[in-house]
């Protein structure tokens, strides 16, 4: 049995998939490591250069074919198809620090944890600098040992980069990823937490994420043309925020719910027409059905808004947009 499975979902990262693939080559991990580059209809040579790898190392890496259905579908069929202990996702245009990987390779060797930690870094796409969004993806634990849930559930940082989940629960939950849609990334976080028992960490920065990129999702431009599809990813974390109040990781769950509210809310500040009934609206119903996330939302345009009545939501608009800049 693999130890690892790699879900590498690929679509129209032809100038960047080398750097990604590459970087899971490593010397003596053909027995523990499986890659599954997940070709969700890309129309560019990306499939080309996967198959080189595929062909010269068929013990790693392996091409699943598909229709075009957005992040999440891959990412389902990576879940589906994966022969790993533990299951990780890695975008193609993203890739892994490889002493950094081996350590964790050989940590998931030893671990029987529900959830593996390791941190992760930014990489800015024109400078390359790198740097730790958070110094420590868990304040407070101990690098190494499996350790219960419930002491460290209030202090892990849960970003997607920094996961890898035993593959048989997240099998078992009963929720899948939204298709053709973004920003499911917060979908793959929380469906698992409710069944998660037992955590163990790594100090190492693993995954390596690319930012500065114009066709990223949180492109601001582009967020603006998929405000619905982000609206659908809130919804569907407040619903399930709902059904699990009383689990191990409610505090996790509604903390992850009121931040992509805020985000949510963000948007709407961008758009060249006020948005303001349909802020409005949403922070109502959030009130009304959701108030521990209502509460949650801390942040000082959103506390400004609802002080005001929402009159001040043009004066907060033009403040946001002026501190993006």
């Amino acid at each position: 049995m693999k130890i690892l499975t790699v879900t590498v979902p690929m679509y129209n990262v032809e100038a960047y998939l080398d750097q990604c693939l590459t970087s899971f080559i490593v010397p003596g991990a053909e027995e523990d490591l499986e890659v599954l580059i997940v070709n969700d209809g890309s129309p560019d040579h990306s499939r080309d250069i996967a198959a080189e790898y595929a062909e010269k190392y068929p013990m790693i890496f392996r091409i699943i074919d598909k229709e075009n259905g957005g992040h999440g579908s891959t990412v389902n069929r990576g879940i589906e198809e994966a022969k790993g202990k533990y299951f990780k996702v890695v975008d193609g245009d993203d890739w892994v620090e490889q002493d950094a990987f081996i350590h964790l390779l050989f940590h998931l060797k030893k671990t029987d944890a529900d959830m593996v930690l390791s941190n992760y870094q930014w990489v800015d796409h024109e400078t390359l600098e790198k740097k730790k969004e958070v110094e420590e993806i868990c304040p407070g634990i101990e690098y190494g040992p499996d350790v219960p849930f419930s002491q460290v559930k209030d202090h892990i940082f849960t970003k997607m980069h920094a996961l890898t989940y035993k593959t048989e629960m997240l099998r078992k939950q009963p929720e899948r990823l939204d298709e053709k849609c973004f920003y499911v990334d917060t979908e793959y976080i929380v469906f698992p937490l409710p069944y998660v028992k037992t955590v163990s960490a790594i100090p190492d920065c693993v995954y390596q994420y690319r930012i500065g990129m114009s066709g990223q999702s949180m492109n601001i431009e582009n967020m603006l043309k998929r405000c619905d599809q982000h609206e659908r990813v809130l919804r569907r974390l407040l619903t399930f925020y709902g059904k699990h109040r009383d689990c191990e990781a409610e505090n996790l769950l509604c903390e992850t719910a009121a931040r992509t509210a805020v985000s949510h809310y963000k948007v709407y500040f961008y758009f060249p027409q006020s948005h303001k009934k349909e802020l409005m609206e949403m922070d109502q119903f959030i009130k009304k059905e959701y108030p521990e996330v209502y509460q949650k939302m801390k942040n000082p345009a959103v506390e400004f808004l609802r002080a005001t009545g929402y009159m001040g939501y043009l004066v907060v608009a033009a403040a946001v947009r002026m501190l993006k800049k």
